[in-house]
């Protein structure tokens, strides 16, 4: 998942210094290793272009803010996380304080002795909502704890803190890549056909990611069909004034083309059925 990506190239990074640096290896093996290491630090650095990875490990029970003070982290960079994931948990998750209304008085009922006590109820309403509000920051400022499967940890917690608890397992579950690395590269390369080089990057991205929601049947294949037949249907409309040159065909000319459409439609849907799915 996301949430690994960091530690992961901070030991790759670790081990490549370290290969680096022994005397003992040979010189090419040295600098390799060094070159490796201007490849992490390209990788790592687009890791900034999202917050993700920094939440993964906030919202980790065993990483928080200590993982970044452990790596050296600049106090800078571990204050805008902090920032980031206060403001993004403020204005998405927490709870939303209820405003509490007093009771309007009136004339000789409104002495001095009740507006008072009114404004400290008043007071301790919203301080006792605002209580429940702070998950984040109880959570925060408790020490780190030794957790090997973070999810879970969260789902114990959600009788607690409901709404830190969803934040959590929104961001911690978020994969790495949206299709299984191993097979993109070659799959990619079965859609990119000598005959499809026209195809842009889009294109070709949302194809493949279609077939990896295709293979964890993440798609419906009614509402599939569905689709492909009403994007067929308005491909399939006259264009303007084209209408004479549809007058002119006899009608067994239009029966034959109506079953050659759906020929067509029918053999589009089974290529679908066979290459869209990695």
């Amino acid at each position: 998942v996301f949430l690994q990506v960091i530690p992961l190239i901070d030991d790759l990074h670790a081990w490549l210094k370290e290969v680096a640096a022994a005397d003992t290896n040979h010189l090419a093996v040295r600098h390799a290793a060094q070159r490796g290491i201007s490849a992490l630090n390209k990788y790592y650095s687009l890791t900034d272009e999202s917050h993700i990875s920094r939440f993964g490990l906030l919202l980790h029970p065993m990483y928080k803010t200590e993982y970044m003070r452990a790596q050296e982290w600049p106090t800078s960079w571990i204050t805008v996380s902090l920032d980031l994931i206060r403001g993004v948990w403020k204005d998405k998750y927490a709870p939303k304080a209820k405003p509490s209304v007093p009771a309007p008085a009136t004339g000789s009922q409104a002495t001095s002795l009740r507006s008072r006590l009114n404004q400290y109820k008043t007071h301790m309403r919203t301080t006792a909502t605002t209580d429940t509000l702070d998950q984040l920051e109880s959570y925060l400022a408790q020490e780190p704890v030794s957790c090997d499967d973070p999810l879970q940890w969260w789902e114990e917690k959600r009788a607690a803190w409901p709404e830190l608890a969803q934040m959590a397992t929104n961001y911690l579950s978020v994969p790495a890549t949206s299709v299984d690395v191993e097979r993109a590269f070659s799959y990619g390369r079965r859609t990119i056909s000598l005959y499809r080089h026209s195809l842009s990057s889009d294109t070709i991205r949302a194809s493949i990611v279609f077939g990896s929601r295709c293979i964890e049947g993440l798609v419906n294949d009614d509402e599939l069909v569905a689709m492909i037949k009403a994007n067929a249907g308005r491909a399939g409309r006259p264009r303007k004034g084209a209408s004479e040159d549809r007058d002119s065909l006899s009608e067994s000319e239009e029966d034959g083309g109506e079953e050659d459409g759906f020929a067509e439609g029918t053999e589009a849907m089974a290529y679908l059925d066979e290459n869209m799915i990695l």
